[in-house]
């Protein structure tokens, strides 16, 4: 398929979005934590093939990638939560950003692979259980029922039918040839049934394939066995971690920032998995429990670690180079900064992600006919000088303040040198009153009806570009812009795509080069 030109436009990235404190501070070059470390342990042959088997399954081969790896390519790593229809568009630009770095590296001769973490072992489902896309002026949504915080792991949570019903009104909604085979795509892959952590892997396989790129599933059980040396040394560290953990949370207070992560002494960084959810775990006296640390050793795939612990087993068991990161999660790596070191695992280069609004020919084109600017689109309503006859009110106004004077002056003339005309005088200036108000009459009902066209505009295009005022990127989902774009388009933002540039990248697509 031929490529459109793509021309980005750079916006500053705090007028489009909100990022952490410590996410500003480390972008602006304020904070600065160096990679370093142990050396790095040996690749796993037996992840290697249990993470080719899944993603052949999921429609990405890469065997041919994962034998780079094991022959030590350079990693590039990000992580997203599953969610419907693929989840927020942020998930896609994250790993497309992971591919784009990938193919750099390569084209300079570095042999590299990139791997997206698919966070399936978190049971935040409230974060999981909605897909937003836009239709026309508004922006439909489905939610899951039911999916709430704890009551199952994201990767093992059932589909029911919200997705077919949406996908049903997205076919009504976009005909033609290009939207169809997305929406097949997703019909296909997110039949009523199918485990979350399946359907979006899937999803997002289909998506990623060819581009160098290693979907993992945080489930699989080799990679918990191959995690199974750091968990333990987490565990046992656990006392020290905690007291780290602590003491940065009072550097980020003593800043004015509201740490991310909070401090549970009595809790154990990893959960027992119960069927489909995963339990708590808790400390003795700030302690990992002997029990425990023997039943990880003997089955470290019933186990499953927490927000903090999991960066670390990813880092030691992937052989992180680089991690590119949310805001979010920069900030919690700052605070767990000095565990890396505590327990014994390289750390990697962080860098804060690109972050993406993507323009289609449609946005492009209503754009020019509003004749608005991309810092327009911060505005809850358009800007009052792309409503129409604003001009002509003007000029009425005016022409009225003028007239108002010359016809004073003409009936004070007719009273003073000829009397007789007096009342005709008045009657004409009434007349010109008249004629002038009829035509601003007029004029505000076309201004009427325009205005209610250029809204409409407005709201057509805003429902893509800014919903609901929200970062369009965290607001909708990977299947909006490949309604649009097509399923090829995946490949075409890896091109267009600066994995360096962490501001707000507008990316138009098609005509009209920079916005």
């Amino acid at each position: 398929m031929h490529n459109p030109p793509v021309m980005p436009t750079l916006a500053p990235l705090a007028d489009w979005t909100s990022l952490h404190p410590a996410a500003v501070a480390w972008a602006e070059g304020t904070i600065s934590i160096a990679p370093g470390g142990p050396t790095r342990r040996a690749r796993s042959r037996a992840l290697a093939g249990a993470l080719a088997a899944t993603n052949r399954r999921w429609g990405n081969p890469v065997d041919d990638d994962l034998e780079a790896w094991l022959g030590g390519a350079e990693v590039i790593v990000t992580g997203q939560q599953p969610g419907l229809v693929g989840g927020p568009l942020l998930t896609l630009v994250k790993a497309c950003a992971v591919a784009a770095e990938v193919a750099r590296r390569r084209a300079a001769g570095t042999p590299a692979v990139g791997f997206v973490w698919l966070a399936t072992s978190d049971d935040d489902l409230p974060e999981m259980r909605w897909a937003r896309v836009p239709v026309g002026e508004e922006v439909v949504e489905v939610r899951e029922g039911g999916w709430e915080r704890g009551t199952a792991l994201g990767g093992l949570v059932m589909v029911s039918d919200a997705v077919t019903h949406l996908l049903a009104r997205l076919a009504a909604a976009y005909p033609g040839e290009l939207p169809a085979p997305a929406i097949d795509l997703a019909r296909d892959c997110f039949a009523p049934g199918t485990t979350l952590g399946e359907a979006c892997g899937r999803f997002l396989g289909r998506l990623l394939s060819g581009l160098g790129v290693v979907l993992v599933d945080a489930l699989e059980p080799e990679l918990a066995r191959a995690g199974r040396e750091v968990v333990q040394r987490a565990l046992a560290a656990l006392p020290l971690v905690n007291l780290e953990l602590a003491a940065q949370a009072h550097d980020f207070a003593a800043r004015g920032w509201v740490a991310p992560l909070r401090v549970s002494p009595g809790r154990l960084p990893v959960f027992r998995r119960e069927g489909v959810r995963r339990v708590p775990l808790p400390a003795r006296e700030g302690h990992c429990p002997h029990e425990v640390l023997t039943a990880h050793a003997a089955t470290p795939e019933a186990f499953v670690p927490n927000v903090w612990l999991r960066p670390l087993v990813a880092d030691e068991v992937l052989d992180t180079h680089t991690s590119i990161l949310g805001g979010a999660e920069l900030a919690y790596h700052l605070q767990a900064r000095t565990g890396w070191d505590i327990v014994g695992v390289g750390r990697p280069r962080w860098r804060l992600r690109p972050h993406v609004t993507v323009l289609t020919s449609a946005e492009r084109r209503l754009a020019r006919q509003l004749g608005v600017r991309p810092v327009d689109l911060l505005r809850s309503s358009p800007p009052r000088r792309v409503l129409p006859g604003r001009g002509l009110e003007r000029r009425l106004t005016r022409l009225g303040t003028r007239l108002e004077v010359e016809l004073g002056a003409l009936v004070q003339a007719a009273r003073t040198e000829l009397p007789g005309v007096v009342g005709d005088a008045e009657a004409t200036a009434k007349r010109v009153r008249g004629s002038l108000a009829w035509l601003g009459e007029r004029a505000q009902v076309a201004a009427l009806r325009a205005a209610e066209i250029e809204a409409g505009r407005w709201r057509r295009l805003v429902a893509f570009v800014r919903p609901n005022g929200k970062p369009q990127e965290r607001y909708l989902s990977v299947l909006a812009p490949l309604l649009r774009l097509g399923l090829d388009w995946p490949a075409q933002l890896v091109e267009a795509l600066d994995p360096s540039h962490p501001g707000m990248q507008l990316l138009g697509w098609e005509e009209g080069g920079r916005w």
